[in-house]
């Protein structure tokens, strides 16, 4: 192992295809990269945001936060997370994609439960829809969460837009009424959430693509918020888990 962990003025950095939440047991990690979460102990986590100087725009704001640790201690595991390619000693020379937050302890609504609209079906409709779910598949099956995320945040304009409530609820519901035609909603909330990503897309409506974790028992949700608008579940359905991307 390479002697790094003992110097306590190196620099390190988490890399840009990092996400990072903490936990109430230490911290949950997402490589974009590797598509896959590691759980970190109390410890580790400590010692990650500790080493990272880019802790704060690496991590979400939600969840609990870490107690201090000493440099000196943390340097000692310093060598075990750059190995594990939880640190780099480099400093990233890609910006990475533009992420974004969300406030975990808003009330929220959601679409089809406290608002819901019966609007008619048109042709464009249909050719959103499918065109929204071949993106989502081969989205899903073939790329990496990292390229899908940089395309996300390059697809949403610089400037904030005003939500347009009615219409967005409307399209929601035009997407739910089309969904039993397309694919089974149960255990696709990844797919779910980035089809209907797409088709609003298609309406100029960018809402924000959330990632959470749940650690106890584990699990990992993923919806569409707009605002406090919950756009394909429940807010029941997201209580519980802790945001760990956000674009």
């Amino acid at each position: 192992m390479p002697d790094i962990g003992t110097n306590k003025n190196k620099e390190f950095w988490l890399p840009p295809h990092t996400r990072v939440c903490v936990t109430a047991t230490g911290a949950v990690l997402l490589d974009l990269k590797r598509n896959r979460y590691f759980g970190l102990g109390y410890r580790e986590a400590r010692s990650l945001s500790t080493l990272a100087s880019n802790w704060s725009a690496a991590s979400t704001s939600s969840g609990p936060s870490l107690e201090p640790m000493q440099l000196e201690d943390a340097a000692r595991l310093a060598g075990a997370l750059v190995n594990a390619g939880f640190l780099t000693p480099v400093a990233p020379t890609e910006p990475g994609p533009s992420f974004a937050t969300i406030d975990s302890s808003a009330a929220l609504t959601s679409v089809g439960y406290e608002l819901a609209a019966t609007p008619h079906l048109h042709l464009h409709h249909l050719i959103a829809f499918l065109r929204a779910c071949i993106w989502a598949k081969r989205a899903v099956d073939r790329r990496l969460l990292y390229s899908i995320a940089c395309e996300v945040a390059e697809s949403k304009p610089a400037l904030t837009q005003d939500i347009h409530l009615q219409r967005t609820v409307e399209l929601v519901s035009v997407f739910h009424r089309l969904r039993p035609y397309g694919f089974a909603a149960k255990d696709q909330c990844l797919f779910h959430a980035l089809a209907l990503l797409k088709f609003l897309a298609h309406y100029n409506i960018h809402p924000t693509w959330v990632i959470a974790v749940r650690p106890t028992p584990w699990a990992a949700h993923s919806w569409l918020q707009l605002g406090t608008l919950v756009l394909d579940c429940t807010p029941e359905e997201v209580s519980g888990y802790t945001p760990i991307l956000a674009i």
